[in-house]
């Protein structure tokens, strides 16, 4: 079976680090796990060692004929043939009546379409692992003031609970990438750990903070903006890389009053 380099495959193959995501995600017997690109299922077979539900989603055809004949009589895994970004969750997860844990060796090239995916989708979730790009998972827990600190940091920040857990020679892979990967596990609360009432000003806002992310924050946020920043109580001469994620939610509701206001007078 040839590797498709368009569509990021990189087989992991070391049996310690597969135990180890495992280990670390611990699965119990009546959980189900949604796998992200099962590849030929090295992951998906310890995982159903665990006696939980598997339910695999992948793209490539040949990997799911891989992934047959390795796994095919198992009778607690279930192999779905889509793009995991196309896929309706709410419908591939229809029959549960409880939260679902994720697991995944994902494309390093569709990382963060597929944390946002997960993020948007946190109410059928308790927690996951992924294996990501070294860089990413940095960028990932990114704190306020430092230079992993951005959009990506900020908008998963503020709904899931991100742990980096440990690293993975490019050794590890068939065929080894060109850079370090890291493991991370996603915990989504039940309540989110910022009160953001319109998540999709949040998160305009956010985008338009960083769009020039070295210049002061008024000068990067339309004019219109300046009283909800001073009712923040944020200084307009910051840069937004110093503005924490408590901060911009207090200013993405600040907003909402002061456009209000607006409107009505």
């Amino acid at each position: 079976m040839r590797l498709k380099k368009y569509l990021g495959q990189h087989l992991l193959v070391a049996e310690p680090t597969l135990e180890k995501i495992v280990r670390t995600l611990a699965p119990a017997e009546n959980d189900t796990v949604l796998e992200i690109g099962p590849g030929d299922g090295r992951l998906t077979a310890h995982l159903l060692k665990c006696g939980c539900r598997v339910i695999a989603v992948e793209k490539d055809a040949e990997m799911i004929e891989s992934l047959n004949v390795r796994l095919g009589d198992a009778k607690n895994l279930k192999i779905i043939h889509a793009d995991f970004l196309k896929l309706d969750l709410t419908y591939a997860l229809k029959h549960l009546n409880t939260y679902a844990l994720f697991c995944g060796n994902i494309p390093y090239n569709i990382s963060s379409p597929i944390l946002f995916k997960l993020r948007d989708n946190r109410h059928l979730f308790d927690r996951g692992m992924l294996t990501i790009q070294k860089e990413v998972a940095e960028r990932l827990i990114g704190k306020p003031g430092s230079k992993n600190y951005g959009i990506l940091a900020i908008m998963m920040q503020s709904a899931a609970k991100i742990e980096r857990c440990f690293d993975i020679s490019p050794r590890s892979f068939i065929p080894p990438p060109k850079v370090t990967s890291s493991v991370i596990k996603l915990t989504f609360p039940e309540e989110p750990p910022y009160n953001i009432e319109d998540k999709e000003l949040f998160s305009a806002i956010v985008k338009k903070a960083f769009g020039q992310r070295r210049k002061m924050i008024r000068n990067s946020l339309p004019s219109e903006y300046l009283p909800a920043l001073e009712a923040a109580g944020i200084e307009p001469s910051r840069r937004p890389e110093t503005v924490s994620i408590e901060e911009f939610a207090r200013l993405a509701s600040n907003l909402t009053l002061c456009l209000s206001i607006q409107r009505n007078s």
